[in-house]
């Protein structure tokens, strides 16, 4: 079970890195300074994040413990409030302010998004549907962020950067949703359709050493 555990994670990283691919040609490409600052939160928190945190897990993996539902709620909370509060009008207009408030902003969500992850790959075997119910509530949140940035009539952070004047633009705005929109969700939702099939496989195997039991009672 943890052998294939690792290998489903090692499928998610393949696809992290292709995500990854996708968001350095739109930042070279198309992305505008909204934009750029979306590609560079969502590469560190639904790609170096969950990569990192497997590679992690792959260290330590004999000796982790499931985490209980109240560390799991917890980290929910962190990273859905941090990402809220980065993303309102003053959490957007500090990260713009400069590089100290830019790199504030990047460190703090990779960190509760890579907590979130290792809490998410601890829970294994009959506790997996945790991990699933986290990750699919955590992708709900983040689209109603990309939403509104998609379909706001007008541009919501009307600010100018100090020092380095940097105008939001709506089709940078709607763009950012767009990215938004279309990597969070995948990547929350792979991860727990992965996890779902550990799950299930899980449950075929706890049966599976059940029956010859079973059959060897009988037997006697």
């Amino acid at each position: 079970m943890q052998t294939n555990l690792l290998r489903s994670l090692a499928f998610m990283e393949l696809a992290a890195l292709a995500v990854l691919a996708l968001l350095a040609f739109c930042y070279v490409e198309i992305a505008g300074v909204f934009s750029r600052h979306m590609i560079i939160h969502i590469a560190l928190m639904t790609v170096a994040a969950p990569v990192l945190a497997s590679l992690l897990l792959k260290l330590r993996y004999s000796s982790a413990k499931p985490a209980s539902v109240s560390t799991l709620f917890a980290a929910i909370i962190l990273q859905a409030a941090l990402l809220f509060a980065w993303h309102s009008p003053p959490g957007i207009g500090l990260a713009m302010e400069g590089h100290a408030g830019a790199l504030l902003m990047q460190v703090t969500l990779l960190f509760s998004a890579l907590w979130f992850w290792l809490i998410i790959f601890n829970q294994t075997g009959e506790y997996l549907w945790r991990a699933v119910i986290a990750l699919l509530l955590t992708g709900k949140l983040f689209c109603l962020i990309a939403v509104l940035l998609i379909f706001a009539p007008r541009v919501l952070y009307g600010m100018t950067a100090v020092n380095m004047p940097m105008t939001i633009e709506l089709a940078d705005q709607q763009l950012a949703g767009l990215l938004m929109v279309t990597v969070c969700p995948i990547t929350y939702v792979l991860a727990a359709v992965v996890l779902i099939s550990r799950w299930f496989q899980t449950l075929c195997d706890s049966q599976n050493d059940v029956a010859p039991e079973n059959s060897s009672w009988q037997s006697r």
